[in-house]
């Protein structure tokens, strides 16, 4: 008897987990886009060298939404980036840019966990909004960064992270708790990164957003920019808020302020300086740094060809070079995604500054925008030793070394001109020339304007 029931109760558990792995399709929709750029790229060394570079790119990306039964819902997305011209077998790669299922009122009603590859976007993705490094995501197929080159890597469209997310609704305060693999390596088990946050957004009003955030990523020795010994890695805390106002009409208003705490342990040129020890391997220390961020925009809808302007102004705190101690206070640009596609977010890296972007955009037609906007860079912390002479300001290990000068803070200017045209509702051209002009920082054997010219065209289906 015994046995007859525990065979009835085992194929009963195989039945259950049969129906419970069986949604039935109620509804699925195919939307995608494809983007095609055409990309010139003239002295980013800033040196004497004529570098160029140029490519022509395409993004193909082919999204299914599926509605399943009982809250379930699914999304996957799969995208081919590639240089036209590229002649290698990686050309056709299919890459599954999003594959994540949303569950919702799992468990309870306030409560839906989203798992899978999915993009994370918190605010203005000051901390949180792109998993992939300055340099790129490697399954992108446009061209590699390589000694003197930069490399279009930094165009791509792939932002995802692989990560579970709970979400806690209880109107008119939001949690998000979140997990996510940054890096898997095979070789061993202590090689990984790994992202943990809590975000939590609280609207006081209709006009009034706040946000408070503690985001966490345990990097060890053998993940990407780390050497040393098997369980030597770092962790790296980020605590946070912000807010952003919008009673004013056609005004709105953010303010954002993090710190980081946690150790330091990098090989990498870290913009300015990472920590050496006296033989010049890297050693650990102790990260205190801190981020501010002020956002504006002004909408003049009543005045002719509808003038909107911006301001807005990052500060990130920097670290001089002090090769012997324990304390490194430079901003960790950790996994932002603000300014793609400007030449300074290429060429110098996201911390030790004070950022000013000023800029305007009118429409001159319906269908027609177009924007200036001019950054403005300057050091927080300069360069104090011989050490600093040159440098890798970027803090991407292919890129190439830039002579600074002693004690100067203005580091360089960026303008950039922008035009988009809405051709139809689903076909948008897009053309920006840009110029990065460096400042009284780079010595004069390297203080060449580098320029950009993108030319885009988006169709949405």
């Amino acid at each position: 008897m015994r046995k007859r029931l525990i065979l009835i109760l085992a194929l009963a558990f195989v039945v259950g987990l049969s129906v419970a792995a069986y949604a039935e399709v109620q509804n699925i929709k195919v939307s995608g886009d494809l983007t095609l750029q055409g990309v010139a790229r003239y002295r980013y060394q800033t040196d004497s060298v004529d570098d160029k570079e140029d490519a022509f790119l395409s993004a193909l990306r082919v999204r299914l939404d599926a509605d399943l039964t009982d809250n379930v819902a699914t999304v996957v997305r799969l995208v081919n980036e590639r240089a036209w011209g590229e002649t290698s077998a990686d050309n056709t790669d299919i890459d599954v840019d999003l594959a994540y299922a949303t569950l919702k009122e799992f468990l309870y009603s306030p409560l839906t966990m989203t798992i899978g590859r999915q993009e994370l976007r918190y605010g203005n993705a000051f901390i949180i909004g792109d998993a992939n490094a300055a340099s790129g995501p490697a399954d992108s197929n446009y061209p590699a960064a390589s000694a003197g080159h930069y490399g279009m890597k930094d165009l791509s469209m792939m932002k995802a992270f692989d990560a579970a997310k709970a979400v806690l609704n209880y109107d008119p305060l939001v949690l998000d708790l979140v997990y996510a693999k940054i890096e898997e390596n095979d070789s061993f088990e202590s090689d990984d990164v790994r992202l943990m946050g809590l975000n939590a957004s609280y609207a006081l009003n209709k006009d009034i957003l706040t946000e408070a955030y503690l985001w966490s990523r345990d990097r060890e020795w053998g993940s990407t920019g780390l050497t040393g010994t098997e369980g030597n890695g770092e962790r790296l805390n980020v605590v946070g808020t912000r807010v952003a106002y919008s009673g004013i009409k056609n005004v709105t208003l953010g303010l954002e302020g993090a710190y980081q705490f946690g150790n330091h342990l990098s090989d990498t040129d870290l913009y300015p300086d990472d920590i050496r020890d006296t033989s010049g391997a890297p050693m650990k220390a102790k990260h205190r740094a801190y981020g501010i961020q002020l956002t504006s925009s002004l909408a003049l809808p009543t005045v002719k060809y509808t003038p909107v302007l911006n301001f807005n102004w990052t500060r990130l705190s920097g670290d001089r070079d002090q090769t012997t101690k324990d304390r490194f206070t430079g901003w960790d640009a950790m996994y932002e995604d603000q300014a793609q596609g400007t030449i300074f977010n290429r060429i110098v890296g996201f911390s030790n500054c004070n950022l000013f972007d000023v800029g305007a955009a009118i429409r001159p037609m319906d269908d027609v925008t177009l924007r200036l906007n001019w950054y403005h860079i300057r050091l927080l912390s300069t360069y104090n030793t011989a050490a600093d002479s040159t440098r890798r300001l970027s803090g991407i290990a292919t890129d190439p070394t830039t002579t600074v000068v002693k004690d100067k803070r203005h580091l360089a200017d960026e303008i950039d001109l922008g035009l988009i045209y809405n051709y139809t509702e689903d076909v948008q051209l897009g053309l920006t020339a840009g110029v990065y002009i460096p400042g009284s920082v780079y010595d004069k054997t390297n203080d060449n304007t580098a320029s950009q010219v993108l030319g885009s065209m988006k169709v949405t289906f």
